[in-house]
Formats: C-alpha cells, sequence, structure tokens
C-alpha cells in the first residue's frame, strides 16, 4: 500500500515543507509591500479553485486586519461574473498549483482588456502561463506531484502565511521557525501512518457519509478534507463552517450521521464543542479533531502547533481517512477514475 503514489506524496509532505520554507523568496514582496503601504491598492483580490483556493483561507482572515478590502472569490466565479471587481487597484492574488488550469487561463485572457495594479502569483509550475504573466512570483516549490493535491496545499499554506507575515510587518524569523516546527511535527505524525490506519479502519467501517466542520482558519481543513475524501476515497463528505451547520443542515443528525469537528481557534472552540456534544446527544457520531482532547469527545487528536500553523496539521488525518476509506469501499485511495492533475476544461 505504502507504494501508491498517493500514500508517497502524503508522506513526502514534510520534506516538501521545508523545501518551500528554504525556498521562499522573501525579497520578491519588498517593492509590493510598498505600494500597498504607499496606498496604491483599493483591495487584495484572492482567488484560485480547488485546494489552492481552499489553502489561502487563512491567509485571507489574517488580512483582514489591514484597513481595505479583502475579497475572496472563485476563479471560475470571478472570470465569468464579477471582472468588475478588478479594478486598476486592485492587487490581485491568484493561487493555482500548476498555473495552466482552465479557469486560470481564462481570468488571465479577462486581465489583458482589465488588468489590475499588480498581480501576485503563488505557484508551483514556475514556467506556467500564470507565472509568466505575474508581476511577483512565490513559488510553492513542493515538486512534482502526481494525484491527489498533498504537498502542494501544505506549501500553499505556509507560502501564504508567510507572504501575509511580511504583509503584516511581522517577524518573518518568527513564522519562518513555527513552519519548520510544523514540518518536523507533520514528520513524527506521518511515521506512524499505518498506525493511524489501523485504528481509524474499525471506528468508520459503517460510515455512509462525513460532514467536516469548524470555524476560522480550520475551515481551510474543513473545504479541503471534504474535497480530499470525495476525490482520493470516492466517499460522499461536505465542508461547511459549524455556524452554517447550525443554521438548517443540524436537521441531518441521526444514528446514519458522522461528522469531524475541528476544536480550531480559543475564540470559538466552546462552540465547537457544544455542537460535538450536540451531534452525540441526538444520536450521531462526532469525532474531535484538535491537538486538546476533550473527556467525553471521541478524538482524533493532531500534534500541537501555534495559531499560524494549525491548518497544516488538521489536514493530516482526514489524508489518513481517505486511505481508510478509500480501502473500504474498493477503491485505490487517490488513484483518479475521470479527471487528471490538471482540469484544463471548464
Amino acid at each position: 500500500m505504502n507504494s501508491n503514489p498517493y500514500v508517497q506524496d502524503i508522506l513526502s509532505q514534510p520534506q516538501a515543507l521545508r523545501a518551500a520554507l528554504q525556498g521562499y523568496p522573501a525579497q520578491m514582496l519588498d517593492l509590493l509591500i510598498q505600494a500597498l503601504r504607499a496606498g496604491k491598492f483599493d483591495r487584495i483580490l484572492i482567488t484560485g479553485m480547488g485546494a489552492s483556493l481552499n489553502g489561502s483561507y487563512p491567509a485571507v482572515l489574517r488580512l483582514s486586519a489591514l484597513p481595505l478590502p479583502i475579497l475572496w472569490v472563485e476563479t471560475a466565479e470571478l472570470a465569468h461574473f464579477s471582472t468588475r471587481q478588478i479594478t486598476p487597484n486592485t492587487l490581485l492574488w491568484v493561487v493555482s498549483q500548476s498555473g495552466r488550469s482552465a479557469e486560470i487561463v481564462r481570468l488571465l485572457e479577462c486581465c489583458r482588456d482589465n488588468p489590475p495594479a499588480a498581480l501576485l502569483a503563488v505557484t508551483n509550475e514556475t514556467d506556467s502561463p500564470l507565472a509568466r504573466a505575474a508581476d511577483f512570483l512565490l513559488p510553492l516549490n513542493a515538486g512534482a506531484e502526481y494525484t491527489v493535491s498533498t504537498r502542494t496545499y501544505l506549501n500553499t499554506l505556509a507560502v501564504m502565511g508567510l507572504a501575509v507575515t511580511q504583509i503584516l510587518d511581522e517577524p518573518l524569523q518568527a513564522s519562518l521557525d513555527a513552519f519548520y516546527a510544523a514540518a518536523d511535527a507533520a514528520w513524527l505524525y506521518l511515521e506512524r501512518l499505518n498506525e493511524h490506519r489501523q485504528a481509524f479502519a474499525p471506528l468508520v467501517k459503517n460510515w455512509q457519509n462525513a460532514l467536516l466542520v469548524g470555524r476560522g482558519s480550520s475551515l481551510a481543513a474543513v473545504f479541503n478534507g471534504a474535497l480530499v475524501l470525495k476525490e482520493a476515497a470516492k466517499f460522499p463528505a461536505e465542508g461547511m463552517s459549524a455556524a452554517q451547520f447550525r443554521h438548517g443542515p443540524f436537521e441531518l443528525v441521526d444514528e446514519h450521521f458522522s461528522a469531524l469537528v475541528f476544536g480550531g481557534e480559543e475564540a470559538a472552540r466552546s462552540l465547537n464543542i457544544n455542537l460535538a456534544r450536540d451531534i452525540l446527544r441526538h444520536g450521531g457520531r462526532a469525532v474531535w479533531v484538535d491537538s486538546r482532547p476533550e473527556p467525553d469527545l471521541p478524538v482524533w487528536p493532531i500534534p500541537a502547533s501555534t495559531p499560524l500553523t494549525r491548518p497544516v496539521l488538521e489536514i493530516l488525518p482526514i489524508q489518513v481517512l481517505s486511505l481508510v476509506l478509500g480501502e473500504l469501499r474498493g477503491f485505490v485511495p487517490g488513484q483518479f477514475r475521470h479527471l487528471g492533475k490538471v482540469v484544463l476544461q471548464e
């Protein structure tokens, strides 16, 4: 099983994360930050698709500390319906693993007639159309990835996180140190990959679906975890904010219902605990995903981390779960049936 390319991609994430940190071009953003501080931008618009969009969400939250609008828009919606949000004073921040997916290419075509003030690109392919069009380029340095997004997702979290640290004029070395520590923690967690798989298998053998819920920066793992379960394991999964789940979808809870509840940031942790307890009280299954267990909740622990790096570690148990559920459903985890690595058709 460990010879599966998807498993190999999962296991190689800590090494790839270190490569992203070592290759991060801090000086690349000097002129952009000067323009930002001089008031040259009227908004920052962050866009991507799939794991690239999901991995950018913690950066969106942190950037909200700035005194200008921060927009987060799926590239397909932006290119077809919202191009007027790209003004001559917009910092357009485009995140794409390949830099050449269909929606990215369409957006670049739109930008020829409606250019932003600056185009900041985050991509793993430095010879892609996106990279060539960029005014500022932050490479992911994740190496070749052959299946479901793993290394590129973690590296997106890190590269975006470091860029925001610079933009907010926070100490860059402290953020680098935190991400290096997260890489070490991920390596220790993944060293026990087979042990985790064996522990998860009996717990989920009767699952028919899964809902992932959380708040704040945990929504990166919520959204991307649901994507991973669908893509890698062909397993019905959905991700939404814990607050949205309270507003109607809670009616789904019964003996067939299964949820992963992310502990997340301290500001809303108690709300997430109460939600997990309510799911159990109404007959559903709820698993607590956090570095701190709660005595009355089933827990899938993740390594302790800083708020900055927690999203890197929150995705790891979901990747393990995708291996287990894929095998239980008779699929080769991570193997594509209908798609390729890069989506070239809208």
